[in-house]
Parts: structure tokens; sequence; C-alpha cells
């Protein structure tokens, strides 16, 4: 038993008809997309002007996730979606200048409309999700390099090495030869799942009636921010302890002693924290750092650290300049190191005394799996329940070792 929906597209030779059926969203299941996707390969001579395939296929359907007051267009309502409602208000209106698309009727004994309600929800899910308003995920969100959602528990990681192609140098060459300098990037032996929760949503029959589809995505998508919330430190700990979803063991410890004999027992100084984030081949600036208060206080208290002029103040760096002209400070013309920005972890998480540094451009990679399964949407569809289930899952993994630096005066 399928059901199938049929909507109309605009391309830039006229009106054309597509359809988007309920085995369509096993097949991208599968291929890991999501299913507005698969829509929009499915139909790629829609007219961007009008929208994709997929949100042209709403609008024919009469499926509007917020208010457009511009068109006199209002948010469509659960109930109108799940019974068809939605479609026959708007048969035979004009969507916009130039053109009129006439909505077709429900199919069959499934609306059309339950059919694109699933997707519908989660593609505004997905768009809540990647805006993060609390303070720490906004913050840690932008120490992530690369971010990618994609519509499986299953990934392939890819491996990329950059050690090798560093320890050769670029020769001349002749015309359309290889170059002997290159970068690897392959994938790994094995798939990795993506842990995640289950979110339920059961809408009763009057809230049905007041509830916009736009309401219920944002309801979904707050619980599953309340859920990234709750596995931020969790992650955070992952990075530096290892995750073995990810394959991947704890960080490296450098002592700070190696930079300079004195950094130790809870004391940094100027000298170790200089050297610490120098690097000299210019590999990686180390922008971003994760440690606790008081490591982030031991560190504002190094010893050594310049100090604006005090005549009171005592110690190797305070006092007078000097007179007369005769104070000449050596000008340093190629010291280049990052000014971290840090993020406070709670106890814990880090280790008292030790701080992760890493260069955000290269370090982090989160996937993030926000996905209907099939069978639970082939129900909603077809037995026509009010019960629609969400998994929502993400695996956060270091994407380049060279990126991390895991410091030590302890």
């Amino acid at each position: 038993m399928s059901a199938v929906a049929n909507f109309k597209y605009m391309t830039e030779s006229g009106v054309k008809e597509g359809s988007l059926r309920l085995e369509d969203y096993q097949t991208a299941e599968r291929a890991g997309m999501s299913v507005a996707s698969l829509i929009n390969a499915k139909y790629a001579d829609a007219d961007p002007a009008w929208g994709s395939a997929f949100e042209q296929g709403c609008a024919s359907l009469g499926i509007y996730a917020k208010d457009d007051p511009a068109r006199g267009i209002q948010a469509t309502k659960i109930s109108d979606i799940l019974d068809g409602s939605a479609t026959a208000r708007l048969a035979g209106e004009t969507l916009a200048v130039g053109g009129t698309i006439v909505a077709p009727s429900q199919q069959g004994t499934t609306p059309a409309t339950r059919v694109f309600f699933p997707e519908v929800v989660l593609s505004l899910m997905n768009q809540y999700l990647l805006e993060d308003n609390d303070p720490e995920l906004a913050i840690w969100n932008r120490m992530i390099s690369a971010r990618e959602t994609i519509n499986s528990a299953m990934f392939t990681q890819p491996l990329i090495n950059v050690t090798k192609p560093r320890g050769e140098r670029s020769t001349r060459s002749s015309q359309n030869t290889l170059p002997r300098t290159m970068v690897s990037i392959t994938a790994s032996e094995y798939s990795k799942s993506i842990g995640g929760s289950d979110i339920g949503l059961e809408i009763s029959h009057q809230a049905q009636q007041n509830s916009t589809v736009d309401l219920v995505a944002t309801s979904l998508a707050q619980q599953a921010q309340g859920e990234r919330y709750a596995k931020l430190w969790e992650d955070v700990n992952n990075v530096v302890a290892g995750n073995i979803d990810a394959g991947q063991s704890a960080l490296p410890v450098t002592l700070a002693s190696t930079y300079d004999a004195a950094a130790t027992g809870g004391t940094m100084t100027q000298k170790a924290w200089l050297k610490a984030l120098y690097d000299p081949l210019r590999k990686v600036t180390y922008d971003s750092a994760l440690m606790t208060l008081d490591t982030f206080l031991a560190i504002q208290n190094r010893t050594g650290r310049p100090l604006i002029y005090d005549p009171s103040t005592s110690g190797p760096n305070a006092g007078a300049l000097g007179t007369y002209g005769l104070n000449v400070e050596p000008n340093l013309l190629n010291w280049s190191v990052g000014v971290p920005n840090v993020m406070l972890v709670p106890d814990g998480v880090v280790a008292a005394n030790h701080v992760v540094l890493f260069d955000s451009r290269y370090a982090l990679r989160e996937v993030v799996n926000a996905s209907a399964t099939y069978s639970a949407t082939a129900e909603m569809v077809l037995q026509r329940t009010s019960v629609f289930r969400v998994d929502f899952g993400s695996l956060l993994y270091r994407l380049s070792e060279e990126a991390f630096k895991y410091l030590d005066f302890s």
C-alpha cells in the first residue's frame, strides 16, 4: 500500500506536474539525503524564481509554514494539512504574477498534504537546529570548522592526511605531469553510527486546529536543542578524552615545562605561554581554547606577564622604561600568534591546569542526523495517526589531529 502526492511546479517553459511518493522517504533515507533534496534533484528543471521543486510543491498544495502578509497568506494549520483541507482551499488560486498553478484534489484516501507533512516539519527543524541562541552553544558552534546535516544514522568518516605532503617539497614539473605534493583524502574502512534520541510528537485534535506547522517544528527543535545542550559538555570531554564512536583516542599531552622548566605545579609562565602559542612553521594558529575558570585565572596571573608601568610596582617587568631616549627596544617583525577565544567549561570536563588549544579552521567536524524513520512516516501517512517520531543525533570528532595542542602545567 502506498500514497502519492501530485503537485504542480513552474519551469521556464511552463507548468509541469511532479509527485512525492511515500517510497521517496525510504529512498532518501537509504541515500542519506533529505526528501526535499531528492525531489529537487528529481525535478531539477524547476524555475528558481518560483522556488525549488519542493517549495513549489508545498505552495501548490496550500502548505505554508509561515505567514506571507504580502500575498495575504496565513500559515497553514496542522488540521488542514492532515485532512487535505489546505489543498481544497487553495485550488485555482493565483500564486504569483505571471501564471496560475491549479492545485490537484487529494488523491485516493490519503490527502496529498499528509504525504508532504513529515518533510515540511523536518526541513524547518533543520533550520532551527543550526540557529543556536544559547551562549555556550553559539560559541561552540563558531569553534566547529565544519558541520554537515544528514538524514541517516550512519556515515563514513573522511580521513585527511597532510602530514606526508608537508614532508615533501614540490619540484619543477613538465607539461601535463602530475604534481609530487598531494593532499590525501580517503574514506574510513568502517561506517560509524550516530547515537541519538527519539523525539515523539502527538497532536490532539483540538491542537491541530490551532497549531501551525511552524509552531510544531519550533517545538520539536526546542526539544532537540535541549538534547544538544545536555550533550555539549559530553562532546567537549570526548574531544579531550577520546571518542570511541569516532574511533579516536585521547589527545596527547604537551607539558608546559618543555617550554619553560618553571611552568609546573599549577604555575604558568610568560615564556611557556608564548612558546605554546607560537608555531614557527605557520601550520596552525591556535585561535580557540577550552579550560576551567581556575585554569583561566592561572594563565591571567602567569609569572612574568608584562605589566603596564606603575612606579609603585616591583619585579622584573616593572619600573621606568629609561630616560634620555637610551632605552632601545628591539622591533620584532615576524612574531605572529593567535589570540585564543576562550570557552570556560565545568570542572572535570577538562582537567585542572590543562588547556586545550586548537585551530578552529581545521580542528572539529560535527555530523548531525535529523530524520524521521521510514516506518514511523509510513504509519503516520497511511494509518492517518496523529503521532509523529523524529530521530535526532550528532557525532563530533577531531577532523585534524595537528590542529590541537593539549597543554599541561599541573
